[in-house]
């Protein structure tokens, strides 16, 4: 049986983070068991079967009651052509699981060519508010990371992002877009619809589908992109907030 949705509600769970997630996932897996038949357990055979706390049993408890509400939402996405991957799935990209282990997203939302998550990508973040020559020298930056086939990774927002993924896709290359916001808030600028191809696009997000966009999430969203690239180029950085936070996250996982 398919335990997608069982994972998700497990994880929409109040602290219930990555971690305690891989701790789970290995216990079952030696067992040879999935999540969807531990959901079926009572709170002794959890405990007495799988050593789980009383947070984890708690945690499952709370899952399970939420699970209509998941099973509804994880067939909008399904419907919706929208692809699930959980951290532990082959399919998972590996770069994340470098992360700090409680920084490790355990569900990806994608939409668009998942094939994207094996080729080197390297990112282009910068201000919404970039200027002209900011603007020019993120979309020249693209161009030739394309020329070297080489994924270009953003965050979709307006300014130095967008002329990134509009640059990759204009000269014939791929781009992975992070969001900032629930996958089912995605919204194909006009900037990019004229050069929009989903064989060479692939939109990515952490957050539940319905997630409106939000100043933490950008942070976090930040933080993966950088974690997902081989290198991370800045375009007119404030000193202070979510790009100059995303360059710290790059200095500090040693990238250029």
């Amino acid at each position: 049986m398919d335990s997608t949705k069982y994972w998700i509600a497990l994880d929409r769970v109040q602290g219930m983070g990555p971690v305690h997630l891989k701790e789970i996932h290995g216990r079952i897996s030696a067992a040879g068991v999935s999540l969807s038949e531990i959901f079926d357990l009572t709170e002794s055979e959890m405990k007495n079967e799988f050593q789980f706390t009383s947070k984890t049993v708690s945690a499952v408890k709370s899952a399970i009651e939420i699970l209509p509400v998941i099973s509804d939402e994880y067939q909008k996405i399904i419907d919706a052509g929208i692809s699930v991957t959980l951290f532990f799935s082959g399919a998972y990209p590996e770069k994340l699981l470098t992360m700090p282990g409680s920084e490790i997203p355990p569900v990806l939302y994608s939409y668009g060519n998942l094939q994207l998550f094996k080729k080197k990508g390297a990112a282009i973040l910068g201000d919404q508010n970039v200027s002209s020559r900011g603007e020019f020298i993120s979309y020249m930056a693209a161009r030739a990371l394309v020329e070297h086939n080489i994924t270009v990774i953003s965050g979709f927002a307006k300014g130095a992002d967008i002329t990134a993924h509009r640059s990759a896709l204009e000269y014939g290359g791929s781009t992975i877009a992070l969001l900032p916001q629930g996958i089912l808030k995605l919204n194909i600028p006009d900037m990019i619809k004229p050069v929009y191809d989903e064989e060479r696009f692939l939109a990515v997000s952490p957050f539940p589908p319905d997630d409106p966009a939000g100043k933490y999430n950008a942070f976090i969203r930040n933080r993966i992109i950088c974690a997902l690239s081989h290198s991370v180029f800045i375009v007119e950085s404030p000193e202070d907030g979510g790009i100059f936070e995303a360059a710290k996250s790059a200095f500090n996982l040693k990238m250029e």
